[in-house]
């Protein structure tokens, strides 16, 4: 597990990198640049550390960003996430202080996520784990994925839920770019599902972090409840409390998300406390995230004593650091 930086700046949480060939090995798989963008940006740890110092940020969670690591072969996707797994931990130790790791889980492979959960826990010394949204068009609250969320659980691990492109997205995308539209809606529909199938009660020692403020979450949250009260859907469950009320207990990152409009919304959700710093670079590139931070530091909505527990005491504890 990381130790914390001794640099006082932020800890961001919502931070990715590409291993040697990873690009390649994407793009060959999915025959293109993945989700519509235009291309896969370059990283390399040093210049990542340069871009750190420069814009306050002390320790970056790296994280593989979508398409993840599953190209529709349950074999490949074992070797696949241990090679990105172990060179994120390699880096990690090369860089001590500068970087934690969030493993990649060779899902759908059921068998091969549970040992790398044990693999990435007890010998990487992982900080936590990165989930999409879906994998394959089956979304995290479904059944098969149970044992998963039960070693999880067990674990008392941290997932970091990342969008990516919904299965249906020839359909509804409208030719842009899945990160612009259909992204924070997965966020929203894979987080409903995760509640709503009851995964998360029945796995609370599993702390949830939700990229980009929550996605429509803040918006619809009102409207999930209230259309579930009138319907209850068949199979659904609505958890202790009510749905909202299970949203309160998740975290929620500021990735492209700094502005007033979408500080404000997830304030009405949850308070301060359950906020963190995410960059999202180097999909962001460093003048997009310097413009962020310019965002958060101008913002009315959170206090002095807020925006630094945003930026980093958030994340200390959350994560254990000492």
């Amino acid at each position: 597990m990381m130790g914390e930086s001794k640099l006082a700046g932020r800890i961001d949480v919502h931070a990715h990198y590409l291993p040697p060939n990873y690009r390649e090995t994407a793009i060959a798989a999915l025959k293109g640049v993945p989700d519509g963008i235009l291309r896969m940006p370059d990283w390399e740890p040093k210049p990542t550390v340069a871009m750190m110092d420069r814009q306050g940020i002390a320790t970056a969670m790296l994280s593989v960003s979508s398409p993840g690591v599953y190209f529709g072969n349950d074999k490949e996707v074992r070797s696949l996430a241990r090679a990105v797994n172990e060179f994120a931990a390699r880096t990690a130790q090369d860089h001590r202080g500068r970087f934690g790791t969030l493993a990649s889980l060779p899902l759908p492979n059921i068998d091969a996520a549970l040992e790398e959960i044990s693999y990435a826990l007890d010998v990487l010394k992982t900080d936590g784990f990165v989930m999409l949204t879906n994998v394959g068009g089956t979304y995290l609250g479904d059944a098969r994925f149970d044992p998963v969320f039960d070693e999880l659980n067990r674990r008392n691990a941290i997932v970091f839920v990342h969008p990516t492109s919904p299965p249906c997205w020839e359909h509804i995308a409208l030719g842009f770019p899945r990160p612009m539209i259909e992204f924070p809606f997965d966020s929203t529909r894979a987080i409903t599902n995760l509640v709503m199938s009851g995964t998360l009660e029945r796995n609370p020692n599993v702390r949830i972090i939700v990229p980009h403020a929550g996605g429509t979450l803040p918006f619809l949250a009102r409207r999930i409840t209230g259309v579930f009260s009138l319907m209850s859907p068949a199979g659904a469950h609505e958890p202790r409390g009510g749905f909202i009320s299970a949203l309160h207990r998740l975290f929620y990152d500021t990735a492209g998300s700094s502005g007033d409009n979408s500080i404000s919304s997830l304030l009405t959700l949850v308070d301060s406390s359950h906020i963190l710093y995410g960059s999202d670079y180097p999909f962001m590139p460093e003048a997009a995230v310097a413009a962020a931070i310019g965002e958060l530091n101008s913002t009315h909505l959170l206090s002095g004593d807020d925006r630094r527990a945003m930026e980093r005491g958030n994340a200390v504890r959350l994560f254990a650091l000492s």
